[in-house]
């Protein structure tokens, strides 16, 4: 048996898998880096996981004796985590990726008695000895999704150029060439951005349902596997006033609409919502029209991995307004985006002959 674990920033998951990759057990809980930054100590962190790991096994019925490997990617290997992995430079093949894996023992380890493995994130090439503003543009990282990406390949073929549009709390755009290498990425933090806009401004009160709790947390819309809320459907008219009015006057001014659509117009809460939904996803498509500048091809395919709500927005995007000749795919299903972080893991784990 496998154990792979997803730690975030504020919640960690762990899923009991077979060396197949089908998931057998899975259970989280609210810990995560973000803990290590507000106690200015990764201890917390560390029990919380060794916690979460010994009642899965519990619930499993198995002994720590039983599992071959544990293995992890994404913010726990970052300063806030276990400890800090620098990042690969891109591009970065699967093989490269694989090759990267670290083992974690002892003191900087949630638990000794367990093989922990962790997957090194990657970044963009640039010059760090130059320490140069001039390259800031091109900067860029990730910590998780290429162990998605890796996922990704496994499960809907590789060998195909192809871009992931990750949505969750971050927007982040990667493009795969068609060696499966990859080769970069651009993010913005569209999810963090509505997160607050509901929570810390007055147009909170004209998105959300009356009387509804704006703070309770990241919408379902902006979540990527959470329950909250459903999100309002679809509407190719908002999607496109959106369009226009983002594209003209910017994003400040966008936020400001819903706050004019409730006072001075007859609007419902959900078209005002499915603006603002709207006007984050144009705003994040400049950073997608930043790939020829960067020599990122968009390529064959574009993988939405992310709500069913942001993507159906991207997707009329994509094919209405960008006219990207690419084939379009949507993940939505929490279980299928789950499926990409244990099969990438699983996958890579293989490719270092960790697994037979």
């Amino acid at each position: 048996m496998i154990l792979t674990i997803d730690c975030g920033t504020t919640n960690s998951r762990v899923y009991l898998v077979t060396l197949q990759g089908e998931i057998l057990f899975s259970k989280s809980r609210k810990a995560g880096v973000k803990d290590t930054a507000i106690r200015g100590s990764n201890a917390f962190l560390k029990e919380e996981l060794k916690a979460l790991t010994e009642v899965v096994l519990s619930e499993a019925g198995l002994s720590k004796s039983q599992i071959r490997l544990v293995i992890s990617s994404g913010m726990i290997t970052s300063e806030l985590g276990l400890i800090e992995l620098p990042h690969l430079f891109a591009p970065v093949s699967m093989e490269d990726l694989a090759g990267s894996i670290t083992r974690v023992d002892g003191e900087e380890s949630f638990d000794p008695e367990l093989p922990l493995y962790l997957v090194r994130g990657i970044k963009n090439p640039y010059h760090p000895e130059r320490n140069d503003l001039a390259e800031l543009a091109r900067l860029d990282f990730m910590r998780g999704e290429e162990t998605q990406v890796a996922g990704l390949l496994q499960l809907y073929g590789s060998g195909i150029p192809t871009t992931v549009i990750n949505l969750s709390s971050h927007t982040k755009c990667i493009p795969i060439d068609k060696r499966d290498r990859i080769l970069g990425s651009v993010t913005t933090l569209s999810g963090q951005v509505f997160e607050a806009l509901v929570k810390e401004t007055f147009i909170g009160k004209s998105i959300m349902p009356a009387g509804s709790e704006s703070a309770s947390g990241l919408p379902e819309s902006l979540s990527p596997l959470g329950k909250p809320e459903e999100s309002p459907p679809f509407d190719p008219g908002i999607a496109d006033l959106a369009y226009e009015i983002i594209r003209e006057g910017g994003l400040l001014r966008g936020f400001v609409m819903p706050r004019f659509m409730d006072v001075l117009l007859r609007t419902t809460w959900q078209q005002r919502r499915k603006f603002v939904e709207s006007a984050l996803a144009v705003d994040d498509l400049l950073a997608l029209g930043l790939f020829p500048k960067f020599d990122f091809p968009y390529g064959e395919r574009i993988f939405l991995v992310g709500p069913r709500a942001r993507c159906e927005i991207f997707e009329y995007y994509l094919k209405e307004k960008m006219r990207i000749p690419a084939t379009i795919h949507s993940i939505s299903d929490p279980m299928e985006i789950s499926m990409l972080a244990v099969q990438g893991a699983l996958s890579l784990a293989k490719k270092r002959g960790l697994l037979s």
